[in-house]
């Protein structure tokens, strides 16, 4: 297993406090997915995860299959454990989805915002444009960004006030944050990305959910496209 950079105690500032050592192990094999340096096809060490957490084979053979049935790794037998290499085809169709399911809670957002939301919003907004311009450049692979991307999106979800919607979305975060990481090492706020997202606000603040929508789905599904398209590459 390649040396990880993310250390324990960086993991449980950023995933809270675990109940028990599974979901320790299962939080920082997540936070290793989604901010680390894996790739797809590398193997992961069970003895060296185990190293690293202090902990038995058994919890972290929990988050691995945990994480197996979430569609991010392969357990193999007599191989052992590694990250999937998704399929092209299955990447677009689900960006597709994705956009459709968060298009739809972005048009909720927009049509039920309330003037007292408009200001958190407008404040959530600063907080990402500035941690966007302090944030590192491409080949930095900053994890900022995908955090800036949930806050933003956090708030569009509470506003959207649809409790089942929302956490059918919120579902779908990390396979989005997984297939981008992939191809591209992290996500980043392109000027084409902040263009989108400016776009998207501007929506929600004018209450225009038709527009909304289909700015989410058009930004989601060019998103798909781009990531589809350097998959195949590699």
């Amino acid at each position: 297993m390649n040396s990880l950079p993310i250390n324990l105690e960086t993991a449980a500032d950023l995933v809270g406090t675990s109940t028990t050592r599974a979901e320790t192990a299962y939080s920082y094999v997540r936070l290793l997915l989604l901010e680390g340096d894996l790739r797809a096809g590398q193997k992961l060490s069970v003895v060296g995860l185990t190293q690293i957490l202090k902990c038995s084979r058994v919890p972290v053979m929990e988050a691995l299959k945990r994480l197996a049935g979430e569609g991010f790794f392969e357990i193999v037998p007599q191989v052992g454990c590694q990250v999937v290499t998704p399929r092209v085809d299955e990447v677009r169709d689900f960006f597709t989805l994705f956009g459709n399911v968060e298009g739809t809670v972005t048009a909720f957002a927009a049509a039920r915002r309330t003037a007292h939301d408009l200001v958190e919003f407008s404040d959530v907004c600063v907080r990402v444009d500035t941690g966007a311009r302090d944030a590192g450049a491409p080949v930095d692979h900053d994890p900022a960004y995908r955090r800036l991307n949930l806050l933003f999106h956090s708030c569009v979800h509470r506003m959207a006030r649809s409790p089942v919607s929302t956490t059918i979305a919120t579902s779908l975060w990390d396979r989005s944050d997984f297939y981008i990481k992939l191809a591209f090492g992290s996500l980043y706020f392109s000027d084409a990305v902040k263009r989108a997202q400016r776009r998207i606000r501007d929506d929600i603040i004018a209450g225009d959910s038709d527009a909304a929508r289909n700015a989410v789905q058009a930004y989601l599904t060019a998103v798909g496209e781009r990531v589809a398209d350097r998959l195949a590459a590699d």
